[in-house]
């Protein structure tokens, strides 16, 4: 995937020279623009290449958006009540209502080469790439050793045999354990580099002072990658977990869709 776009980039590069002896556009202009849309808010500069091509390089940082929400365990209610007659008062707890905390963490690069087909038409093919961290976003328990009764809970069904499956937290399609201390958190990953291609409307380095663009396409950044505390990477299964907000969404995607709107000012 990542050496077909690069491909892309280069194969479309490449066909400028045909128009280089003759084009008055080719670095001429310098323009400026900020943007806004689904990967989060960002910056970037742009220049014609040819009358049929537009360079763009910036970058894009999805703001740290905090959010709180539950997740419940892996145990229905008549195996809760087995286990807490093991277990001491201080850890009998309802074991269907864990709160946590989860944080989005993206920050991308970018590069694109926006095609016109049509010079005089701001409609555009746009191939390219975003670049950056590969961790976009994490959970996390919010207090000091919240998650210990999970532990005593996995104890006792170790130590009386009882036949329950280890207890974790349901997150999404993946079971997450605490550490020792009682304390849990995981990372979503993808690729580095991500690939893009889209279309939209409207110049990088418009003909007039003032400029806008609208983009709609998708960011390839392979299968998410669950990691847990340990640098574990959780296997996927069927645990319909429904709570996780954010992070169990995007847990899921493979292909992440990008709209962006940008404005954009003129330099030279």
């Amino acid at each position: 995937m990542k050496k077909t776009f690069l491909t892309l980039i280069v194969a479309l590069t490449a066909a400028t020279s045909v128009f280089a002896q003759t084009d008055t556009r080719i670095f001429n202009h310098l323009s400026v623009g900020l943007n806004v849309g689904t990967t989060g808010i960002g910056a970037d500069v742009a220049m014609p290449l040819t009358r049929f091509l537009d360079l763009e390089a910036g970058f894009a940082i999805m703001p740290r958006i905090r959010y709180n929400t539950n997740l419940h365990l892996n145990l229905p209610g008549d195996q809760v009540s087995i286990i807490n007659q093991y277990l001491p008062d201080q850890y009998k707890v309802n074991f269907n209502d864990i709160p946590i905390q989860g944080k989005l963490n993206m920050v991308n690069g970018k590069f694109m080469v926006n095609f016109y087909p049509m010079p005089l038409n701001g409609f555009h093919i746009t191939v390219g790439a975003f670049f950056g961290q590969s961790k976009i976003a994490e959970v996390y328990n919010t207090e000091e050793g919240q998650l210990m009764a999970v532990n005593k809970a996995n104890e006792v069904i170790a130590e009386h045999q009882l036949p329950i499956n280890p207890v974790g937290l349901k997150l999404g399609d993946y079971l997450l354990t605490p550490d020792a201390e009682g304390n849990a958190r995981a990372e979503l990953k993808t690729w580095n580099f991500k690939p893009y291609v889209g279309l939209g409307y409207g110049r990088a380095c418009p003909g007039k002072r003032i400029g806008f663009k609208v983009d709609l396409g998708a960011m390839f950044w392979g299968t998410p990658e669950v990691i847990d505390h340990n640098g574990t990477s959780l296997t996927k299964q069927d645990w319909d977990g429904k709570d996780g907000g954010a992070f169990r969404i995007i847990s899921k995607f493979k292909v992440y869709p990008v709209l962006n709107f940008r404005l954009c000012g003129r330099i030279f």
